[in-house]
């Protein structure tokens, strides 16, 4: 990371280092091998290095715009973003297309042949699909 930063956008590694109280010339000298790698791998998101890595986009610029694009219908988020405590939660059951009630093989067609004679006895369910299920 440290061969790609200095080769391409070294103006922003000499920013930082300018911001840390060092000069140009001391970088590799005063400032070691292992220092650079710090200030870089390291780098605070309102640095110049890591304004430049991210092309201009701030994690938060990242996250409005993908709520814009769900909002708009352009973009669905499939899963939570990567963050702190993210790990312990608990995985969401997949919702499908639409929430659906599973049933055994049995209950499907006990339904399909109330459903065929027209003989509800609390009417038909609203709002909500029935999916059959093969029991093992």
């Amino acid at each position: 990371m440290l061969t790609h930063v200095v080769g391409e956008c070294w103006h922003a590694l000499e920013r930082d280092v300018l911001a840390l109280g060092y000069r140009a010339e001391d970088m590799f000298t005063t400032l070691s091998f292992r220092e650079m790698v710090s200030i870089v791998v390291a780098a605070p998101p309102t640095s110049s290095v890591r304004w430049f890595l991210d092309g201009g986009w701030t994690r938060t610029d990242h996250l409005l715009a993908n709520q814009q694009e769900q909002r708009a219908g352009v973009a669905r988020l499939n899963e939570p973003y990567q963050r702190p405590g993210i790990e312990n939660r608990p995985a969401a059951e997949p919702q499908g297309f639409f929430p659906a009630d599973a049933l055994s093989w049995e209950e499907a067609e006990r339904r399909d042949k109330i459903r065929a004679t027209g003989n509800f006895k609390h009417g038909p369910a609203r709002g909500r699909a029935i999916s059959a299920v093969r029991s093992v």
